[in-house]
């Protein structure tokens, strides 16, 4: 019995040895799984992220390939196939928010191949006024021209061809900056493009653009004006090839200068900036205003002021700039708000002093498209009067459904300039300054150009406009409405004088 007592415990002794010697094993060999397990997934973790940084690699590597080089637009451009036709690129402007097609390269109709695209001419340089045996005066679209007509100039200047050797980007859209002062960002892709025409270190590119602003001209006879009204894409062709000669912000050297911008890259060209006289000589931003002399016809200087609608912290320039260069119009083709804010109500509704200027408001004669404010400033002991042209039927995102209100709001302007005693130059302001001010300017200058010659240059025109203030008439629309308020000027015009 005891025997079997004995061989019993040592059944139990060694079944308790066999289990703990498994519980050791087992748990030795889990360990080992374990470590086996997380070294795998090291290893697998470090070989994904090795062939991310390769995958990286290899998709910025064929970027760089892809991309065109910087100068692509150096070398002018080989004329179309006339057996081709190219696809228009969609465009979002700006200022009016205008999108229209721009085809990068438009072949020539047959039946206009005889006429060159695009002429080489220079602009005459500055002069003074026409003499006094030659008035030219303007007249209204719906009134009949003046019984004093003066004998169409014949040009005498060679034309070449001209190709440009740049073509305008297409541009990006509006974002909303500080909204503590209503800024805006104006984000275009053509900005730095094309630098200023007056640079200390010249490189080709901008000396082509410099050559082409100067010097690119298409003169159109009056039934040459209206068969390319009727060619969309040719104009549109025509319009891609002219620089838009924005500025880089480095070549205003004022410190803080953006907080009196509208839009941050819509700058004044430094050549052609007015600046402001301040008393302060240690404070250069008190001089800054964003605005450029523009010249008239036959390139006589400060015949117009481009600028920006005004902001809250730029009203008091704004007026200060108005009495300074003796305007006697102002004209706003704006609304204060379309969508986003525009300009801000900058005049008073009876009487309101800005800095040194008190601002009295006389008279307000409102008109089916636009609304003349009849204005005194004073400013010390002296007193001017000026005429206020607030024309709101531009409407946003597009050009006008008819160009007449357009061209009664020209005459009326002409007539004030021409009766006024300050002979300043007339300022002009839509939102940025360039847009719908650039047409205006542009149909002004225009229209005496057919009075005097007989004939009209839209292509010149914008290049000297650009030359004076970047991106002035902004888009290819706006381009077309330019040749079209021209040529029913020019049909009124010659029912009116029997040519």
């Amino acid at each position: 019995m005891f025997l079997m007592n004995q061989i019993k415990n040592l059944f139990v002794q060694k079944n308790v040895l066999q289990e703990e010697q498994r519980e050791h094993t087992w748990s030795r060999n889990g360990f080992y799984t374990v470590f086996l397990l997380f070294t795998v997934f090291i290893i697998v973790i470090t070989c994904l992220m090795v062939l991310f940084r390769i995958k990286e690699k290899v998709r910025v590597s064929e970027r760089h390939l892809k991309a065109p080089p910087p100068d692509l637009h150096l070398s002018p451009p080989i004329p179309p196939d006339p057996d081709q036709r190219s696809k228009g690129t969609k465009v979002v402007t700006s200022e009016s928010m205008v999108q229209s097609e721009l085809p990068p390269a438009v072949a020539t109709p047959f039946h206009l191949q005889q006429q060159p695209i695009i002429a080489c001419r220079r602009l005459a340089p500055p002069v003074g006024p026409l003499p006094s045996s030659a008035p030219v005066p303007i007249v209204s679209a719906e009134d009949h021209a003046p019984s004093l007509s003066v004998a169409p100039v014949a040009t005498s200047n060679e034309l070449k061809p001209c190709p440009s050797p740049f073509r305008m980007k297409p541009a990006a859209g509006l974002q909303e900056r500080r909204g503590s002062n209503v800024s805006l960002v104006l984000d275009m892709s053509t900005l730095g493009s094309v630098e200023p025409l007056s640079v200390g270190v010249v490189t080709p590119r901008e000396a082509a653009a410099r050559d082409y602003l100067l010097s690119a001209g298409r003169p159109l006879r009056p039934h040459e004006l209206h068969d390319l009204v009727h060619n969309t894409q040719r104009l549109q062709a025509e319009f891609a090839e002219i620089p838009m000669n924005f500025i880089d912000p480095k070549e205003l050297d004022i410190p803080n200068y953006g907080t009196k911008n509208r839009y941050r890259t819509i700058l004044p060209n430094p050549h052609s900036r007015v600046i402001l006289k301040s008393r302060t000589t240690n404070d250069p931003l008190s001089s800054y205003m964003n605005a450029n002399y523009i010249r008239g016809y036959l390139g006589r200087s400060k015949e117009f002021i481009a600028t920006q609608g005004p902001m809250v912290n730029t009203v008091n320039d704004f007026w200060q700039m108005a009495w300074q260069e003796e305007a006697p119009v102002i004209v706003m083709i704006t609304k204060l708000k379309e969508k986003n804010e525009k300009c801000v109500l900058y005049w008073p509704e009876k009487r309101g002093i800005y800095g040194k200027v008190e601002v009295l408001v006389n008279g307000v004669r409102e008109c089916e498209h636009f609304t003349t404010r009849s204005l005194t400033l004073k400013c010390g002991n002296q007193t001017r009067t000026l005429q206020h042209y607030w024309y709101t039927s531009w409407p946003d995102h597009k050009t006008p459904d008819s160009a007449l209100p357009l061209l009664q709001l020209m005459a009326d302007v002409e007539a004030d300039r021409r009766a006024a005693d300050a002979a300043g130059p007339v300022i002009v302001h839509c939102s940025a300054g360039i847009g719908r001010t650039g047409c205006f300017i542009a149909l002004t200058i225009g229209c005496r150009q057919l009075q005097v010659e007989g004939l009209v240059d839209v292509l010149s025109i914008t290049c000297q406009l650009r030359a004076d203030r970047g991106g002035m008439i902004q888009t290819g629309e706006q381009y077309e409405f330019v040749h079209h308020a021209l040529n029913l000027y020019e049909s009124r015009l010659s029912a009116g004088t029997g040519q």
